[in-house]
Formats: C-alpha cells, sequence, structure tokens
C-alpha cells in the first residue's frame, strides 16, 4: 500500500542520482550520518522535518520543487528553477504548511509554559509541564482548519470537546512528519479437524453347536 510520503522520498531519489551525488558526498553537505541517511530516503526510518529541510537546501530545493505551492496548500507540479528554503523565514510555518498539503501524520512538540491562555484545556496542560506532544492525523487534517498567522498557527483540536487554540510560532520546539506503519496481515484461521465418523456396529446372529 503506497504511503503518502513516497512520492516525496522518490523526488529527493531522483534528484540525488540526477546530480551524480553519493551517499557519503550528500551525508558530508548535510551532516546526518550516513547510515541514517539510507534509512531514511528508502522510507525504512521515519524522516524528521529537519532533516527535510537540511536535504532540500543541500539540493537547491524549495517548497515548490518538493510538490508544494504555499499560495493555495495544493500539490504542484515540481519546477526546475526554483528558490532554496527561506533562511530568514518561518521554518516551523513552512514545514507545517507542507505537512498538511502532502497529507502526512504530524507530531508537533510545544513549550508547555508559553500555551498559557493559548485555548489548550488547562487540565491537559496540567499532565505536561515541560513539552506538549499534539499528533495530528492526516484523515482529520481538514477538521483542523489551520489559520496559518503571522504570529502564530491556529488549529481546531479535539480533547474533551472541539477547541480552537493558538501556538506561538515561538512555541515550537519540533515537528515530526509521521510514516504510517503497515501492521501485519492477521494469520489465517486454521482449518477445524473433520469430526470422526462413528460407524455403528450392527448386531448380528451366531450358530452356536
Amino acid at each position: 500500500m503506497p504511503r503518502p510520503s513516497d512520492p516525496l522520498l522518490g523526488l529527493l531519489r531522483d534528484v540525488i542520482r540526477k546530480k551524480a551525488l553519493t551517499t557519503q558526498e550528500l551525508s558530508e553537505k548535510t551532516g546526518i550520518d550516513r547510515s541514517i541517511l539510507k534509512k531514511r530516503l528508502s522510507g525504512v526510518e521515519a524522516m524528521t522535518v529537519d532533516d527535510l529541510v537540511v536535504l532540500s537546501d543541500a539540493l537547491s530545493l524549495g517548497a515548490e520543487s518538493v510538490g508544494f505551492d504555499t499560495r493555495n496548500l495544493h500539490l504542484a507540479a515540481p519546477s526546475a528553477e526554483v528558490e532554496g528554503p527561506d533562511p530568514t523565514g518561518n521554518l516551523s510555518k513552512q514545514v507545517i504548511q507542507l505537512a498538511f498539503a502532502l497529507g502526512v501524520d504530524i507530531m508537533l512538540m510545544f513549550d508547555a509554559p508559553q500555551l498559557a491562555g493559548s485555548g489548550v484545556p488547562s487540565s491537559v496542560l496540567s499532565r505536561f509541564k515541560d513539552v506538549l506532544p499534539i499528533r495530528l492525523e492526516a484523515r482529520f487534517h481538514r477538521h483542523n482548519k489551520p489559520v496559518f498567522g503571522e504570529h502564530e498557527l491556529q488549529l481546531v483540536l479535539s480533547f474533551d470537546k472541539l477547541y480552537t487554540c493558538s501556538f506561538p510560532w515561538t512555541a515550537f520546539r519540533q515537528v515530526h512528519f509521521l510514516l504510517p506503519v503497515e501492521e501485519p496481515l492477521p494469520p489465517a484461521p486454521e482449518p477445524e479437524p473433520e469430526p470422526e465418523k462413528v460407524t455403528k456396529k450392527v448386531p448380528f446372529l451366531r450358530l452356536v453347536k
């Protein structure tokens, strides 16, 4: 079953092949360990947003080049001449927009002390004093209704009920793209043994001298 991230990984591998870069050369350019890089490019291991940004920069790829049009949040055709990621821009904003466009699960890690008055229930914040994890499943993205503001990200989240929450960009610690885990199919049920046929003994007469 194809994963939502397969087209992105395929594009990265294609660009690496066209640029005739070895894994070792790319490892030196990005600072990512060669063995880890191989696993993440092959899809064996989940790629972090930091890795994606570093790889895009090393390969001179921009948001549009990896299939994302920031103007209207839809998948776009790759462009041959695009600028790399904006190093002075809001990287958290860029990668989260990319994640919503690709339709992948996202794990957001927030600095919990900055979320007072954010709309997140106090009962939730009381359980996470340092870091608050929020997982956004791709199948519910349309219900999250993201609004990418200049100073904050607004999301509709479900806790005990629906809440409209505002997360300051300064509160973002980490953003991860999560690859779906394919669960193995359950083993086929073993056939039930057929019941043994019981042969009834027929009584008979025997002559005795």
